[in-house]
């Protein structure tokens, strides 16, 4: 059985002493906020915002920490761990199907084509109809585990065609390169590191694309209004800054994922937009995932809402042109 590695937790004291232990007193004025995330690119904006310290010009103290994966980031929201998750659309809708009171504030990034499975080349898999029968790791209850649905879909296959084997990226990879399982459906960046040219092959879906988010228990957020405010703030900043210097996003994300090649770090940046919004086609997605899931036999809580779960006061107070949200009517899937 493949064991989840340890959180790596990693505190990221933000303020105008960098030195500062986060026992110290805070400054006056100063607040904190505790996030969770996933190191991994699409976290660009935070990062970001922690080098050009706009957070410490909101007076704001960050305490961040380093989840395997957005769904262990989330998991720590909705106890208590951290104020708010740096998360994809998978375990949101999963979070909310529960009955999790969470929200999502912002959308950070949209992707596509950096999501998918990669393939031992000596199982001679050339297409996604070619998985059936072969033993495929996934992530559950992540954006992992949604993609290998709908490339299997693409295939005319569905989960029960192939051997789902759940393990951690990288548990998977080591199980890939073990010949333990066939194939992995993985994110970046370790679905770039190992696929490419003597490595595994790529299989992508023409169709699913992923957003990150940022997301939390809607008690929590609520209670800490100002600090969540001055964290978005943050963000815009961030996000405005990349647009005057596009080359500030190599130079946050090079010395962080050192591994990626230039033509790798490249096709990431291609390949998505980081910005903040609240959108139809975010609420959109949401709500088509949760059928997704419903058919595949996930129960719904019946009080869920996909339209009260993204939640667009703090950021319409900050950027209004960034909230594009229509209203329209939810039915429960029967």
């Amino acid at each position: 059985m493949l064991t989840p590695p340890p959180v790596r937790p990693g505190i990221l004291v933000l303020s105008l002493l960098l030195g500062a232990s986060c026992a110290a007193p805070l400054p006056p004025g100063e607040l904190t906020f505790r996030v969770g995330y996933p190191d991994i690119p699409s976290t660009l904006l935070l990062y970001v915002a922690q080098d050009s310290r706009f957070f410490a010009a909101e007076h704001l103290r960050v305490e961040a920490r380093v989840y395997a994966t957005g769904r262990e980031a989330l998991a720590a929201a909705l106890g208590g761990e951290v104020d708010a998750a740096v998360v994809y659309s998978t375990p949101v809708v999963l979070a909310a199907l529960s009955g999790e009171d969470v929200v999502v504030l912002t959308t950070l990034h949209r992707a596509d084509r950096l999501t998918g499975v990669a393939v031992d080349p000596r199982t001679g898999i050339q297409t996604a109809a070619d998985l059936r029968g072969h033993r495929i790791g996934i992530t559950p209850g992540t954006s992992s585990q949604l993609a290998l649905d709908v490339l299997l879909a693409e295939g005319g296959l569905d989960s029960s065609d192939v051997q789902v084997v759940a393990g951690q990226p990288r548990d998977l990879i080591t199980a890939l390169e073990n010949r333990q399982i066939d194939a992995a459906s993985l994110w970046v960046p370790n679905l770039l590191t190992v696929t490419g040219p003597g490595k595994a092959r790529l299989l992508v879906s023409d169709v699913y694309s992923e957003m990150s988010m940022l997301a939390g228990l809607r008690p929590r957020i609520e209670s800490r209004r100002t600090e969540t405010t001055r964290f978005l703030r943050s963000l815009l900043r961030a996000q405005a800054l990349i647009g005057r210097r596009p080359a500030v996003v190599e130079s946050v994300l090079r010395p962080r994922f050192p591994r990626l090649s230039p033509d790798e770090l490249q096709t990431i940046l291609s390949h998505s937009r980081f910005e903040l919004g609240l959108s139809n086609l975010l609420l959109t997605s949401l709500r088509q995932e949760a059928a997704w899931l419903e058919q595949g036999g996930e129960k719904r809580d019946p009080r869920v809402r996909f339209q009260s779960v993204v939640t667009p006061d703090l950021l319409e107070e900050l950027s209004p042109e960034s909230v594009t949200l229509l209203t329209s009517p939810e039915r429960a899937l029967r």
